[in-house]
């Protein structure tokens, strides 16, 4: 059975779908920014749906930076 079948991604699966490095995975899993992880035998795995909910809060987030940035002189928000 591969990871695909399972419904989960590798940490590079997932890097390369979002079009992140690795680098940029580290820094958002040590900031706690990182899609939830599944730890199995010590391998990260990262469940589609974790993937989905992730990108849906930063798209959230995204949206709700520009609005705010798109007040003349705003500063940016920091969610």
């Amino acid at each position: 059975m591969t990871p695909q079948s399972l419904d989960v991604l590798t940490v590079s699966e997932f890097c390369e779908a979002v079009g992140i490095s690795r680098s940029t995975w580290h820094k958002l899993k040590r900031q706690g920014k990182a899609p939830a992880i599944v730890n199995i035998g010590g391998i990260q795995r990262i469940r589609r749906e974790a993937i989905e909910t992730w990108l849906a809060e930063n798209e959230a987030r995204a949206t709700a930076d520009a609005a705010h940035n798109a007040v003349e002189g705003a500063e940016p928000l920091h969610v």
